[in-house]
């Protein structure tokens, strides 16, 4: 993991365009990939990465390198930003979500042989609820009772959305590989 030193927090601090620049380039691919996975659209993750990077400069003053880190620090800036947006989104769209719905969108493959793009896409299917709970809890590795609170909802639930997320999954991949199975029978027949 990258360390982000402290002149240059204070070079940002003090308004340098080419320190804020630096921190930028430095912790870009880490908070990327923080919010490629708590978001699953890739349309809509620049728009969270921009919005992230402003709170991280007008909060800069903030920061306390005693208590912690700064890639810490912000990629705590970066989770709720994406799980605010996430909420927001969500809020806005008008169709429901089934897991009976969703269709494959990769050709058949052996579970085994799909990249994490492959995979992170057809977990992207997956309910919102059960998503955000699942990148926070299993992927991230926050307690239920952190998830709970970041996304407003009781502990009980959050264990109850993470259980639904390994189902969907289980359920999802295993039809990925009887897909699979079928094609190769067929074109063996």
């Amino acid at each position: 993991m990258t360390t982000v030193p402290d002149h240059l927090i204070q070079r940002c601090l003090n308004g340098e365009r080419k320190a804020q620049r630096e921190l930028y380039e430095l912790t870009l691919p880490y908070l990327r990939a923080i919010v490629q996975r708590q978001l699953y659209k890739s349309q809509e993750w620049n728009d969270v990465l921009q919005e992230i990077y402003l709170r991280i400069f007008r909060s800069l003053a903030q920061f306390d390198a005693k208590k912690g880190n700064f890639l810490n620090w912000s990629s705590r800036i970066a989770i709720n930003t994406t799980i605010t947006y996430g909420i927001k989104a969500a809020s806005n769209e008008t169709t429901t979500l089934d897991v009976e719905q969703h269709e494959l969108a990769v050709k058949p493959r052996a579970i085994n042989d799909l990249t994490v793009e492959e995979l992170l896409h057809e977990m992207s299917k997956m309910p919102i609820d059960f998503y955000s709970v699942f990148m926070l809890v299993a992927v991230e590795g926050f307690t239920h009772t952190e998830a709970s609170n970041l996304l407003k909802i009781s502990g009980e639930l959050s264990r109850q959305r993470l259980s639904r997320a390994k189902s969907w999954i289980q359920k999802h991949l295993l039809s990925m590989e009887l897909d699979e199975q079928n094609i190769r029978q067929k074109l063996n027949a």
